[in-house]
């Protein structure tokens, strides 16, 4: 499970291919799509409270996954709020596959690197990655 939640935040800040260079132990694409599929599924109608508010447990948890600052779980709230009906049709029960939940991850991180806090936070998840592999790699 910390596998897959670490791969929600590697989807989210899209580091896939900066981890991939340096061999990091990861979830596969087609198994964090799976897990997001899941998630989004299950939390559909909490999911269309949450966006609607711009905070909540789905929000807290997309933040968690991403390693966003408590500090800065506002503003990650306010932009999921404003993008909300594309967030929403993205994630439709009806139409979600992996491939579909995996874009939505997708999506929630391109709109978060438009926020320089947030994008603090991103450089801060990827500098957290990169130690990991290291530590790993010194300790196989």
């Amino acid at each position: 499970m910390a596998l897959t939640v670490m791969g929600l935040g590697i989807i989210i800040w899209q580091s896939y291919e900066r981890a991939a260079r340096r061999k990091a132990k990861q979830p596969s694409p087609k198994e964090v799509g799976h897990a997001a599929q899941v998630y989004l599924r299950a939390r559909t109608h909490q999911l269309r409270e949450d966006l609607a508010l711009g905070a909540g447990p789905t929000v807290d948890d997309l933040a968690q996954a991403a390693r966003i600052r408590r500090e800065n779980l506002d503003v990650f709230g306010k932009l999921l709020r404003t993008h909300r009906l594309e967030l929403l049709k993205m994630a439709d029960a009806k139409q979600l596959t992996p491939e579909r939940a995996r874009a939505w991850l997708e999506r929630v991180g391109e709109l978060a690197r438009t926020e320089p806090r947030l994008e603090e936070d991103r450089q801060a998840f990827l500098l957290e990655q990169e130690g990991a592999t290291r530590a790993a790699e010194a300790h196989p």
